[in-house]
């Protein structure tokens, strides 16, 4: 059964649908079947039967955007009206939407028929773009992070990073990098979290495979990103530690623990304390 018109709460979230269908295939390939495919996992493109559509300016960009966030689901025109125009929206608002929402299917059925100009439905209070006529990196992406985390580790590590890598792969930059809207804006910062666990995820079933080197080149570019990532930088010294590399493993602690202490007057938790306090035991055990 399709979705196509089941009413929207009230505030956008980043809850997806799995489709089963997403984990195969070219992983750029947000769902072949698909008429109409949105790539929001980097600067936004839209394609109509294979062909690139023309996304028009910054209103259409972010009508298209908040349709897409919430593939198949109704999303009312309050809130596209503050996807577009933020809190200031003009005396002819609406009409202005009606407007957007017609070029949109204009330009979808140029490309793709009436039957791509039908994707874009008016839904009581608002608007939908249906599924599974539209298809979504975002949904694949959240297929992709769900079929990797059912698999247990250390078991499951090959499976785990095979999903993570694919998912991983539809990312092509900063979600939605050239939307200019706060409330997408929110909800791109979202998906841009859900990547960086990904990224954390796909290294503890790499750390489990052995593939330190990897780890260690991931976690790095990860934590100049976003230097307070426990977890990232607890991988980053397990990894050192994989290579038997116990004085790398001591001093990004020590890294660490500089950055903690002189921006958050803060230290490691638990489980890095627990971590390096074995590996200095392992160390003094080794010189004795």
């Amino acid at each position: 059964m399709t979705r196509r018109g089941r009413r929207r709460s009230a505030s956008w979230s980043t809850r997806t649908v799995v489709d089963r269908r997403s984990g195969s295939g070219d992983p750029r390939t947000v769902d072949a079947g698909s008429l109409v495919q949105v790539s929001l996992l980097g600067p936004m493109e839209v394609t109509v039967a294979g062909q690139p559509l023309a996304l028009g300016g910054p209103g259409r960009r972010a009508l298209i955007a908040a349709l897409a966030l919430d593939v198949g689901s109704v999303v009312g025109v309050p809130l596209l009206l503050e996807a577009i125009w933020d809190d200031r929206p003009p005396v002819t608002a609406t009409t202005k939407l009606q407007g957007h929402v017609c070029a949109l299917r204009q330009g979808l059925e140029r490309l793709g028929g009436p039957e791509a100009a039908h994707v874009v439905r008016t839904r009581s209070p608002g608007y939908v773009l249906c599924t599974p006529e539209a298809s979504t990196d975002v949904v694949a992406f959240d297929a992709l992070v769900r079929e990797a985390r059912s698999a247990t580790l250390p078991g499951g590590a090959a499976r785990r990073a095979a999903a993570l890598e694919q998912g991983l792969r539809l990312w092509r930059g900063d979600a939605c990098t050239d939307v200019s809207s706060r409330r997408v804006a929110a909800v791109a910062a979202s998906l841009d979290e859900h990547r960086r666990r990904a990224t954390e995820d796909l290294a503890e079933a790499r750390l489990a495979l052995g593939q330190h080197d990897a780890v260690i080149d991931a976690m790095q570019s990860l934590v100049r990103l976003t230097p307070y990532r426990e977890r990232a930088w607890e991988h980053l010294i397990s990894a050192h530690l994989g290579r038997g590399d116990l004085t790398s493993a001591l001093a990004v602690h020590e890294q660490l623990c500089r950055i903690l202490a002189g921006e958050l007057g803060t230290a490691p938790g638990v489980r890095i304390s627990r971590l390096i306090g074995a590996i200095r035991q392992s160390g003094s055990i080794a010189h004795r």
